[in-house]
């Protein structure tokens, strides 16, 4: 605990990634930003920026004692956890007791008004989580709202879930925004703004850059694959994402996708948009999904003789049904049609009626033009009247065989209101990556929200 009261609150920044640059931009005379990062280089991005760094978890890893980790500790599981996986379990109890350690020290010491990062998408976000909702300090965590400019605090930064499916009447100032974007939305050639304007699959640079990436990250591997005390501890691993990317741009030139023209009119399409590989939307939010190959092989035990499987792939993971795990199963299975990430999911919705998805946004889309959406994940949309809530594979099956006509649907009143209601908890701001991320703008947009997230500030009134 520190030594009288801090002259001003305190807000503690975890600084991952894009947020090592952004984040140490957000001073504000309201609080004091206390700046923790988890690698080393990212560390030197916020000392570049003048800032101070108070601990990375990598610079000091070897001088931390390990806390005891408590029975059931995590709120998910070690299989949540993208980048640890090649330690063993005693060195996963040991990395863990370091991360609870870190941040007891941190919490305690600096005792801040609230935390800002990401939604939990690793384990030491995770324990962050955990350590920070012990000590009733709010974990500040950002989503997009629908409408561009604005963006919310997540009330739960684990499943993202807005808690509730009884939502309070939106003001009109809201619904008039929720009606534009909804207009917007049921246009013929939508895409979200962050799926646009991305790179070919085929561009060389990228191709390039994920050579000489592969070479660095099997070194580093190769010096950090035991927690050895003479050796620096590094927590991520990108060689896998590296290898897949080389491996997909290669099988592009042999491999070919199948078509929508190929799928005769008598059958029924059902749509599964495929999840980027590895994501929080299957680590986190659908953790007993998460395997997609086994996903896509249960999905298609539930359908009837007369369906379709047609799975998709996401825009920004272009070539991922060209990896030879989708290969396999593509070749097994007589009513399973892959698609390539560059047909719009517009076209494929114009031709089916039902969606299962674990969180995409193609769900949303779906559901906001009235199609039967089954959800097996959790996520900020998944409480919309008239989206299936999936819990079991049988009970995907008697969804999949139940007649369209009788299938739920989202009624276009309650979308609009549950977009209206998105619009009245947000903020003005883009704390994610996008064009405008730096301007000064934003930049105090964002730290104005920071201190209405933490409680240091008053929210504003609503029109």
């Amino acid at each position: 605990m520190t030594n009288g009261q801090p002259a001003k609150p305190r807000v503690l920044f975890f600084a991952r990634g894009y947020q090592a640059g952004f984040y140490p931009e957000l001073l504000d005379e309201r609080y004091e930003a206390i700046f923790v990062t988890l690698t080393r280089e990212e560390a030197d991005r916020v000392r570049a920026k003048g800032r101070t760094v108070a601990a990375c978890f990598e610079e000091d890893f070897h001088s931390l004692t390990p806390a005891e980790v408590p029975q059931h500790y995590l709120l998910t599981s070690f299989m949540s956890e993208r980048f640890l996986g090649r330690y063993d379990q005693a060195e996963r109890l040991l990395i863990l007791g370091k991360e609870i350690a870190f941040w007891r020290k941190l919490l305690d010491e600096y005792e801040p008004r609230a935390v800002v990062n990401e939604v939990v998408a690793i384990e030491i976000s995770e324990v962050l989580y955990i350590e920070a909702r012990a000590r009733d300090i709010r974990y500040l965590a950002p989503f997009f709202c629908p409408i561009e400019g604005l963006f919310y605090w997540l009330p739960d930064p684990i499943t993202m879930s807005l808690g509730s499916t009884q939502l309070p009447e939106p003001s009109e100032a809201a619904l008039e925004l929720a009606d534009g974007y909804l207009a917007e939305l049921r246009r013929p050639n939508y895409k979200p703004y962050y799926v646009r304007n991305l790179a070919s699959r085929r561009a060389l640079k990228p191709v390039a850059k994920g050579l000489a990436k592969l070479a660095l990250w099997k070194w580093r591997d190769s010096r950090t694959r035991r927690l050895d005390a003479r050796a620096p501890f590094r927590y991520e691993s990108y060689s896998e994402e590296y290898s897949k990317r080389l491996e997909v741009f290669a099988a592009s030139f042999r491999v070919r996708y199948d078509s929508l023209d190929e799928i005769p009119d008598s059958r029924e399409i059902v749509l599964y948009p495929l999840h980027q590989e590895p994501e929080t939307s299957l680590l986190y939010l659908s953790e007993f999904f998460s395997n997609q190959v086994a996903t896509i092989e249960n999905i298609l035990r539930c359908l009837g003789p007369h369906q379709t499987l047609v799975v998709k792939e996401h825009p920004v993971d272009k070539g991922a049904l060209l990896r030879s795990k989708f290969r396999e199963i593509r070749g097994r299975y007589s009513n399973l049609v892959y698609l390539p990430a560059e047909i719009h999911a517009r076209e494929i919705l114009a031709r089916c009626e039902r969606v299962v998805t674990l969180t995409s946004s193609v769900g949303w889309e779906a559901a906001c033009l009235g199609k039967s959406v089954c959800v097996m994940g959790e996520g900020f949309w998944y409480t919309v009247p008239g989206v299936t809530r999936v819990s079991s594979w049988k009970d995907l099956r008697t969804a999949m065989r139940t007649p369209l006509e009788r299938m739920e649907r989202t009624d276009p009143e309650d979308a609009r209101r549950f977009v209206a209601n998105l619009v009245d908890m947000s903020l003005p701001g883009r704390p994610l990556p996008n064009p405008q991320l730096y301007s000064p703008e934003n930049i105090a947009q964002v730290a104005d929200a920071v201190a209405i997230g933490a409680g240091i500030a008053p929210a504003k009134a609503r029109a």
